[in-house]
């Protein structure tokens, strides 16, 4: 066999021989050569002499309205950079960055005057909204009340934040923040997903 087993391989790439393997799922044979009928990873199963091709997932694209869940990461003047983790009950298996910004709250965001979004999400928050444009970039909307924050940390000692009332406390270091919290925060993430 042609290198090594789990490497990637193409629809068309010669695999082995009828003499080494015989073909599995995700295999054609021609002429005593196993062929790869997908594009995948290759997969050798020794006790039956079988060789197969696990199909890849495929790059889920985002459209309007999939909803997403995923961690604040970073700050610039104008928006703030989310790894999403889950896109319409999927766990992305590959990395991808949505953007928030003024635009994703809507008719909310002339409430807090300071207009940082700082208000909204802070560093290490997990968020739950939905993708309002793909233009350019993924950007995520928060204005729903079904939207916004579900899990925060505490920006001074790092400890989670319970709700209490219309803001956020943290139990050990009595500070208070301002987020803009989902009617789903401090849900189970796992519960949360079946809602994406």
């Amino acid at each position: 066999m042609k290198g090594n087993q789990n490497r990637l391989v193409l629809i068309g790439e010669p695999l082995a021989t009828l003499e080494e393997f015989f073909p599995g799922d995700g295999t054609f044979e021609r002429n005593g050569i196993i062929y790869s009928s997908r594009i995948g990873r290759v997969n050798v199963d020794k006790d039956r002499r079988e060789l197969g091709v696990i199909e890849l997932k495929p790059l889920l694209i985002p459209k309007l309205g999939f909803k997403i869940i995923g961690s604040v990461t970073s700050f610039s003047s104008h928006y703030v950079n989310v790894k999403i983790f889950y896109m319409n009950r999927v766990r992305l298996n590959y990395e991808h960055t949505g953007v928030v910004g003024r635009e994703s709250f809507g008719r909310v965001y002339p409430r807090f005057r300071t207009g940082s979004l700082r208000s909204y999400v802070r560093e290490n928050d997990l968020v739950y909204g939905a993708v309002m444009s793909t233009v350019n970039v993924t950007l995520i909307d928060l204005s729903d009340k079904e939207y916004g924050v579900v899990k925060a940390y505490c920006s001074t000692c790092g400890n989670p934040l319970t709700f209490f009332k219309k803001y956020l406390s943290c139990s050990s270091c009595r500070t208070r923040e301002n987020r803009k919290i989902s009617v789903f925060y401090d849900e189970p993430i796992d519960k949360l997903v079946t809602r994406v």
